[in-house]
This record gives C-alpha cells, structure tokens and sequence, in this order.
C-alpha cells in the first residue's frame, strides 16, 4: 500500500488542465497549509510553492506547524514544490492568527492552473490554545470561524472560476462552518467542501439545516479508527471511510491514510473501538450542560497555560508534576459532578434497562444507600469470613455475566448482526463468560480471581483518597478521613494481592471493619450536611 508521497510521486507530472481535481488532491493542499508561510507571503505577495517552499529552504525556515510532525513533513513539501502538478500552484494571502484571545487560525489560497480557487484551513497546531479552541465547538462558537467566514466569503467572491473549501482536523470543522454560512449565491460556486477527520457542530451551537443546505456538496473523508472526526459528525454528504497505516489515534494524521492504483483505500465502517470510544464521548459531553462544559475546559487549558507553556509539547516537557497538579484540579471541578452524570445517565438509559448504571446511579445519589450497602457487606464479611469475598465476586460475575450477554445480543440484533462492527462487545462477552465458567469449574480459580479484582479495586480506592486529601486541603474531617481510608485501602489492597489463601479469614474481617468504619464516616458527614443545610435555612436574609 502507497502513502501521499507516493500519490505525488504518481500523478506530480499531471497539470491539473491534464487531470482534473481528484480527492487525493484535497488531501495534500490540506497538509500543505500546515506549513508556515509567513517569512515569504507577507504583504500581500503571491508565490507558486515552488518558489515558496525553495525560498524557505534557502533560509533554513521550512516548517511544518502540525502538531507531531517531523523532518517527512517537511520532505514532503519538497516533493509537491518539485512536481508539476503541485509546484506551479500559486499561493497567496497567507493569514497565520495566533494570539491570547483563544484565536488560533490559519488560511492559504491556492490558484490552480484551471482556473480552479482552493480555499484550505489549517488544522490544530501544536500550541495549547489551538487545541482548546478545539474542545470550546462543544459549548459556544469560536473566533475562528468567524475569521474563516470572512476569509471564504472574500475569496468566494474573488473567484473567477469553481471554488473548493477544504481543511483538516480543526480545518474540517472551519471548512464546515464557512461554506454553511456563505450567502446562497455565494455557495451556489462552491463545486466540493471536503472534511478531513474533522469534528463536526454542536447542536446546541449551529443550526443544522445550514449545514443540509451544501449536503450535496459535502466529502467526508476519516480514518477507520476515527475518533475527532465523529465529535459532533454531520451525518449528511458523501463519507469515505480509508484504511490507515497508524496505530489507534495516530490514524488521524492524512500522511498515515492509504492508497491503492484507483485512490483512498476504502473500508465500509469505521472500527469496533471507534464506535465504542466515539459512543463514550458523546455520551460524556450530553452529561454537560453548555456552562459546566465551558468551566471544564476552562478549568483544563487554564491550569495548562499556567504553567508559562504555549504549546503541548512545552506542557508536557515539564515532567509528572503539572499532570498531576492538573488531575487534581479536574478532579474537583464542578463540570465532572458524578452525581448528576449518573442522573443524566440513568434517564437516558431508563428504556434500555440499563440495570447496572441504574444502581450506580441510586449509589452515588443517596448517601442512606451507600451506608446501608457498607453495613451490609461488612456484616458480610464478619458472619462469613471464609468464603464472603468470593461468594460477592461470583455473584457479580454472574449478574455481569448475564447482563453483557443479553446487551450483546440486543446490540448484535439491532446492528442487523453486524459482528465487525460489535467486535469489542462480543469479545469482551466472551471474557466474562470463560471467566465465570473458569471459576465455576476450577476449584482455586475463583480466590485467585476474587483476589485480583478485590485488590486492584482497593489499590485504585487508595489512589482516590490521596487525590480527595489534595483537594479538601482546608477541612481536618475529610483530610484525617481519607488519610485513614487510604493508608487501610493501600495496605489491605497490597496484602490481597500476595496473601496465601490459608490467611483468608483474617483479611475478610479488615475489610469488614473498614466497610463499617466507611459507613460510620459516612453517617457523620451526613448528618454535618443535613445540619449546614438546617441551619442555612434558619439563618436570616
């Protein structure tokens, strides 16, 4: 299978007088804009990328601005500055906006030799308010696409010929957004819009009739494994799905897409995790109201820039501590209430009966459940000692067992069977079922499994406790609380991970004791909140 380069290698000898415009086309004009122009197309000057791209080499400036790039990037502006095809396309009015006001923008304008205007936006770039522009499309409209508008209309209306709107990533939904708004007349030149793996519109955000509008005029080109590509994803227009060569998220760079003898090598669906995954984030984002999304993302890219870095790169060059400064902070914003996530999930899934997020919705609501669901389970473990733990993780691997079964199968049948596409979900059935029959048929299969689980659960409860420590940094309750919780969990966790089973007995009446000690600690703090709120009500206006 051939990349981009090859395709320029190809085809570069054709004019685009011999060989008309083909999607391929839209493809490299998309990287192309990634470059960084400005040290050559500054006022108002208008080069053929030959002579671009020749005198930023001659300089020693050639750059390309794509977040993860490197030294084939670059090469590959050599080789589009060498053919014919691409070389003796003009550019001109290079617009590169980057500033504090969350504007992160770029534009180019290529003149082919048909006569044939390319309006092309450049995708994110590496700097950190670039990709937080990226994530503001969930709750508001951006600067970017207002500039993007005013650039596409004056271009639209320069032309003398057909027009063709394109953009990758962040370009896609920039591309989008101006040719949904152009006047009518204005669109009417419009020949193609291509979206290269880019996110579409909140609909909160945009109405989507514009957007059916140009539905004839739309490509949408994204990578098996997309997964910013199907943020918001306008099902409306052409889609071609192309097979890719990278790993996972790495699909989403153009350079990694694949080529056979007739173009894109095309696939008919995207993959099992791109469903899953895309799925995931949809439903985390309906979660949100539009303010709790804008403190979110304020809260991320904030303590981000905070550190003095401008771009990821300098971010994570910083080393372990500015992430974990960051988790904490996200822990404790307002936007990631699970409480109300479980309340919004729990109505959306109230017609699939969705058992499980039901119950862990009713958890997480209701302080009593919680204390009553401890006391349970620690009475559990100090009347059975001996077989409480593995007689609690059979009966949830059953229950879990028999739920993914029949999800699996409503999900298979819905999808009209459809086993490419619920890949993940049939395997991940598969592993339940082999494990709950290795640990009915096994007779030490069931500790060890039971072990494991119970464990891992615990050394991630510790995990959590630390994080809870930093974040109520000013109140001694909660502090000594998780303090004690965690130092419990951390030693419990790593004791059930070496322990022989012969020491059984004794680890089920720890548990035991800190599931009653949790429920105490849980009775205290309900009772200190439900006496604020009292005395709240008391207090004068």
């Amino acid at each position: 299978m051939a990349h981009l380069p090859d395709y320029v290698l190809w085809r570069g000898d054709l004019s685009f007088r011999e060989r008309e415009f083909r999607t391929e086309d839209n493809l490299v004009f998309s990287e192309l804009v990634y470059i960084d122009y400005k040290p050559v197309l500054g006022d108002g000057v208008s080069l053929s990328l030959r002579e671009a791209v020749g005198q930023l080499d001659a300089k020693g400036l050639l750059k390309n601005t794509r977040a993860v790039s490197g030294k084939e990037d670059e090469d590959f502006a050599r080789y589009c500055g060498m053919s014919k095809r691409f070389g003796d396309v003009i550019l001109s009015d290079f617009e590169d906006i980057y500033d504090s006001s969350d504007r992160q923008f770029a534009a180019l304008t290529y003149t082919l030799d048909d006569g044939t205007t390319v309006i092309g936006f450049r995708g994110t770039d590496a700097t950190i308010t670039g990709w937080k522009e990226d994530f503001m499309i969930s709750y508001t409209n951006v600067p970017s696409q207002d500039l993007a508008l005013e650039y596409a209309m004056k271009h639209t209306k320069s032309a003398d010929g057909r027009v063709i709107i394109l953009g990758h990533s962040k370009g896609a939904h920039l591309s989008l957004y101006s040719a949904a708004h152009l006047d009518r007349e204005l669109q009417d030149k419009l020949c193609r819009v291509y979206l290269n793996d880019g996110p579409g519109f909140c609909e909160d955000v945009l109405n989507s009739s514009l957007v059916e509008r140009i539905s004839g005029k739309l490509v949408r080109i994204t990578p098996e494994y997309s997964i910013i590509g199907r943020i918001f994803e306008p099902k409306v227009g052409e889609s071609i799905i192309v097979r890719s060569s990278g790993m996972a998220l790495m699909q989403h760079n153009i350079q990694s897409w694949l080529m056979d003898g007739d173009g894109l090598s095309t696939v008919e669906d995207h993959s099992p995790e791109s469903h899953l995954i895309t799925d995931l984030i949809h439903r985390f984002v309906e979660g949100m109201d539009l303010d709790a999304r804008e403190n979110f993302i304020g809260t991320l890219f904030g303590s981000m820039s905070a550190t003095g870095a401008r771009t990821i790169k300098e971010f994570a060059q910083q080393g372990p501590a500015v992430f974990e400064e960051l988790l904490i902070k996200m822990a404790g914003n307002d936007a990631l209430n699970l409480k109300e996530k479980s309340r919004n999930i729990k109505r959306r899934d109230d017609d699939s009966k969705g058992l499980f997020v039901r119950l862990w919705g009713l958890i997480n609501r209701k302080q009593f459940v919680r204390i009553v669901l401890s006391i349970l389970l620690s009475v559990l473990c100090f009347t059975f000692p001996d077989f409480a733990m593995e007689s609690v993780v059979f009966l949830v691997l059953v229950i879990a067992c028999i739920y993914e079964v029949i999800l699996t199968f409503r999900h298979l049948r819905e999808s009209e069977w459809n086993f490419t596409k619920e890949r993940t979900r049939v395997l991940l059935c598969i592993v339940l079922i082999v494990i709950t029959s290795a640990v009915i048929v096994k007779r030490d299969a069931l500790f060890v499994v039971s072990s494991m689980i119970v464990g891992c659960v615990l050394l991630a409860l510790a995990y959590q406790n630390v994080i809870n420590f930093r974040i109520y940094n000013n109140k001694f309750f909660e502090r000594f609380r998780y303090t004690f919780e965690g130092i419990v969990c951390l030693l419990l966790g790593v004791y059930i991970l070496n322990v022989p089973e012969v020491a059984n007995s004794w680890y089920m009446l720890s548990c035991g004791f800190l599931l009653m000690i949790d429920a105490i600690f849980e009775t205290l703090k309900m009772i200190r909140d439900r006496n604020k709120s009292f005395g709240s009500k008391d207090a004068p206006p």
